[in-house]
């Protein structure tokens, strides 16, 4: 049974649906113990269609931070509750985004880099097909997790690169020393699996394995259900499983206080 998910949105993101607190209410009914809200960043100075779909808006933040931190209160002693972000790292703009969330307290970031470069119309890393886009892929990855600003990678292996490709699993394999390095769990994505998407693949997994990765499972929950989808949960738990993969139920939810802490 799933005891924590790091890895929940909210309805601002656009593509989400449901109130924050019945997120909480399945999760209790699913028996999650830990839930951590990471909904999609918002970025300041992107705008028009970057904002319509594909995470909250700059004035919704405030919002988004109060009711997660409600629910902490309302709900302390049945679930604990976890205040993050889902973020791409954007080289020329991720300092501004530190800048504007300075004043929120989030715990902790995930890393989910669907695009690349530093432009709102940049390359969708679904559509990544040559090794010069998968090399850029891995090369933005690295250095997002260098930081030292993120706890988890998600769906690492949501790039669109062939897997049979040489690129795939060299740039795979730094991806994951990478994250070894600095002891940064890397996401089985449940979604990927119920959705019968590209991810979470065969070979991503035995990549993991050959590097020794540590793993954690992520729900990607956009409706409250999800947590109720066990028969994509026990499929997460059987691939971990097959690769014998060490898994993990936790990740570092002091990393960004402390990367503040550091870096002012």
């Amino acid at each position: 049974m799933l005891k924590a998910n790091f890895h929940t949105h909210t309805e601002r993101c656009n593509h989400a649906g449901c109130s924050d607190q019945r997120y909480v209410d399945v999760a209790i009914e699913a028996g999650i113990e830990t839930l951590g809200f990471s909904d999609h960043s918002p970025y300041v100075g992107f705008e028009g269609d970057y904002y319509s779909f594909y995470r909250m808006r700059p004035e919704q933040l405030s919002d988004y931070v109060e009711s997660i931190n409600s629910l902490r209160e309302q709900y302390k002693g049945r679930i604990n509750i976890h205040l993050g972000l889902e973020a791409e790292y954007y080289p020329q703009l991720f300092p501004s985004l530190l800048e504007f969330l300075k004043p929120y307290k989030i715990e902790y970031l995930i890393l989910g880099q669907h695009f690349l470069d530093d432009d709102q119309n940049g390359l969708y890393v679904q559509r990544v097909s040559t090794e010069e886009d998968m090399k850029k892929y891995a090369d933005q990855c690295i250095e997002a997790l260098e930081t030292g600003a993120f706890s988890c990678i998600a769906h690492p292996d949501i790039v669109g690169m062939d897997r049979a490709h040489p690129a795939f699993r060299r740039e795979m394999i730094r991806i994951l020393e990478c994250a070894n390095r600095l002891d940064v769990p890397v996401e089985v994505n449940v979604l990927g699996i119920s959705g019968n998407r590209i991810y979470p693949c065969e070979e991503f997994l035995r990549l993991c394995r050959l590097c020794n990765s540590r793993v954690i499972i992520g729900v990607d929950a956009h409706l409250p259900d999800r947590f109720l989808e066990r028969e994509a949960i026990e499929k997460a738990y059987a691939m971990i499983e097959k690769y014998g993969l060490e898994i993990t139920d936790e990740i570092d939810t002091t990393r960004f206080l402390r990367y503040y802490e550091a870096n002012t």
